[in-house]
């Protein structure tokens, strides 16, 4: 396993520490994961199938107006 050297600074330290507290993970095990998350996001939550076709309802119709200018933002 590879190890890397961060900086940080002290009141994000002591902030990672406790959310790792909270999490009951070590330091190392809670910045693996927000990584991992960060650079391989996670599948599709394992409910996300049952909503597939589940809408039973209509869509609101939706008035197509042209863009605004900028002068009227």
């Amino acid at each position: 396993m590879a190890q890397v050297t961060i900086y940080l600074p002290d009141t994000v330290e002591r902030e990672v520490r406790r959310a790792a507290k909270r999490a009951r993970k070590s330091v190392s095990a809670f910045l693996t994961d927000l990584a991992r998350a960060h650079v391989r996001p996670a599948a599709w939550p394992a409910a996300w199938e049952d909503l597939y076709g589940s809408w039973a309802g209509e869509l609101p119709e939706i008035e197509d107006r042209p863009p605004e200018s900028e002068e009227s933002l």
